[in-house]
């Protein structure tokens, strides 16, 4: 289903937002109290339900307080958001939106983020290929390449992500892309996505190839599709056990469109919790830091042939796989500290 117009999506989003907030934040000093009550009687781990009532209540205050910043910059601009001086702010509005997520998950969710080779964030003009395991992870290219390392991101995003009125209006601001994620084969899209990259500069594009989240079903249903138009790579993405393949297309008409520029893969392991909000509950709070893992590809070592392409973009996604099952079986095998973190950077 087609997305509301903007003024119409907006009118409805914001709205339920502040009605939201103003709701959490007068039900706290009643709903708290039997909360904590709920989770001392039932001994649902340290607070559990306090926990996700205050993580609620951030990401929702949050959203408000990017749409009052995002109103108050577009006001200083006089309406003039393509100057770079605009684009600017909004960038560091988007870093500020961000990471005050993550702060707020960090004190109430117990969420921690270690990469293994920090020294691989360092410099610009790349494309990021990035593991999509949760709401959540959609930070992490924000975290890695903007707050920690200084450097513009371009995203392609889902067009549902656009009822979250702060990443909508600020969103739209800075060149990203909101795609659906079934697009035809002549949609206008593949031209958008490579005018993304076209004049990359010092800056990051940022796609998430597999889509959406991994599960046994969607893993099925994607090989299936594999295999009508690549059956030599079928039984290979059979053999995933936590990434569903990537979706060439879209990374295809990026690269196309930066010709020299690199490429990253980040892969992450411990974020599967997040992918409803059942499960993040009842996993409340972390006990264990997400491990993060990085790898640049130096723009020669990539195939110029779409069909090669594929087949090597394939193999990356295995090593990936690997590479969180290996992590998952040291974080079993340790208590959830292993000693391969050792020398890893804990992002702030």
């Amino acid at each position: 289903m087609a997305m509301p117009r903007p003024v119409i999506r907006r009118t409805i989003s914001v709205t339920a937002f502040f009605l939201a907030a103003s709701l959490l934040v007068a039900g706290s000093p009643i709903v708290l109290p039997l909360l904590a009550l709920r989770d001392l009687s039932t001994g649902r781990g340290p607070l559990r339900r306090v926990r996700f009532w205050c993580a609620a209540t951030a990401v929702v205050l949050i959203e408000c307080g990017g749409v009052l910043a995002a109103a108050v910059l577009t006001a200083a601009q006089f309406g003039r958001n393509n100057s770079p001086r605009a684009q600017a702010r909004f960038h560091h509005l988007e870093w500020w939106w961000a990471g005050t997520h993550l702060r707020n998950l960090r004190r109430f969710v117990g969420l921690r983020w270690v990469v293994e080779n920090p020294e691989s964030l360092l410099t610009g003009r790349a494309i990021v290929l990035a593991r999509h395991a949760s709401h959540v992870d959609a930070l992490l290219p924000i975290l890695l390449f903007g707050i920690e390392s200084g450097h513009p991101l371009r995203y392609t995003l889902k067009d549902e992500l656009q009822w979250a009125p702060a990443m909508d209006i600020v969103g739209n601001r800075l060149p990203n892309v909101f795609l659906d994620r079934s697009p035809a084969s002549n949609s206008p899209l593949w031209g958008r996505l490579r005018n993304l990259t076209t004049h990359l500069g010092n800056e990051i594009a940022v796609i998430f190839p597999e889509g959406t989240f991994f599960t046994p079903e969607r893993l099925d249903r994607a090989a299936t599709r594999m295999g009508e138009t690549r059956p030599d790579l079928e039984p290979a993405v059979r053999t995933l056990k936590h990434m569903l393949p990537p979706r060439t297309a879209g990374t295809w008409s990026l690269l196309q469109g930066a010709p020299d520029a690199d490429l990253i893969l980040v892969a992450h392991e411990g974020m599967d919790v997040f992918g409803d909000l059942a499960t993040i509950r009842s996993s409340l709070p972390l006990s264990a830091p997400v491990r993060v893992r990085v790898w640049r590809i130096d723009r020669s070592e990539v195939p110029n042939d779409e069909h090669a392409f594929t087949e090597w973009f394939v193999d990356q996604w295995l090593d990936m796989d690997h590479w969180i099952e290996k992590c998952m079986i040291e974080r079993r095998s340790s208590g959830g500290n292993p000693s391969s973190l050792v020398g890893a950077k804990e992002l702030s």
